[in-house]
């Protein structure tokens, strides 16, 4: 059984080659703007969503920002496609729960490439069915993290870097090992920023992991319970 892959893009020559070139591989939906994508997300259940930022009525941001909101759509992966690269405005479409960014013009077999490592990783979340450090509680069949018994509201990529942090309780973990860990073979075009970002948004996500998940500097992260 494919992959379903649900493609969020207003320009009608982009949604076009997008479609036939990933329907060579997965079952694909397309969606010609973030309202009519999210309705699609939430009837369609896709095992990603491939999203473009600039689009009328609804931007991309405040698309995956939705997206994100909703328990029957929250855990989908979410690559962002953009026109828009400086550093700043990827940090911000990380922020806004996207578990990938990738910048136009792009190379499909980049895309295809990233979208196997998030499918992959969303199929094969673990082997230890419970990582318990102190307060910390991953759940790897349901691919949830609790803090003091609260869930916390996570993306996948968030997920996956506590879930490897909190497994090598006390031992830093640098930003190479993260890298190629997290993002497999797309990892030679991730950032340390990208990193950075997310370990951001998961401390601010749980504020108690504040003093838990350490910056090691030069170096990596850890996590000391």
């Amino acid at each position: 059984m494919k992959n379903r892959i649900l493609v969020i893009e207003d320009n009608v020559d982009t949604r076009r080659f997008l479609q036939v070139m990933l329907s060579r591989e997965f079952d694909v939906i397309v969606a010609e703007n973030g309202l009519d994508g999210i309705e699609k997300a939430k009837k369609e259940q896709p095992d990603l969503i491939v999203l473009d930022v600039i689009m009328p009525t609804l931007n991309g941001y405040d698309t995956c920002k939705e997206l994100k909101t909703k328990p029957e759509t929250k855990d989908i992966p979410v690559i962002f496609l953009s026109g828009k690269n400086t550093t700043e405005e990827i940090t911000f479409g990380l922020s806004m729960g996207a578990d990938d960014y990738l910048p136009k013009p792009f190379d499909h077999k980049e895309l295809l490439v990233r979208i196997k490592a998030h499918l992959a990783r969303k199929a094969n979340p673990g082997t230890a069915p419970k990582i318990k450090v102190g307060p910390l509680e991953i759940d790897t069949v349901n691919r949830t993290a609790s803090f003091n018994g609260v869930i916390a509201n996570l993306t996948l990529t968030e997920y996956d870097i506590l879930r490897l942090l909190s497994s090598r309780n006390g031992v830093v973990v640098s930003r190479e090992e993260i890298m190629k860990e997290i993002w497999r073979d797309s990892a030679i075009d991730t950032s340390d920023r990208t990193i950075d970002v997310h370990v951001r948004s998961l401390r601010k996500k749980i504020p108690e992991m504040e003093e838990h998940i350490q910056s090691v500097y030069g170096i990596g992260y850890k996590y000391a319970a």
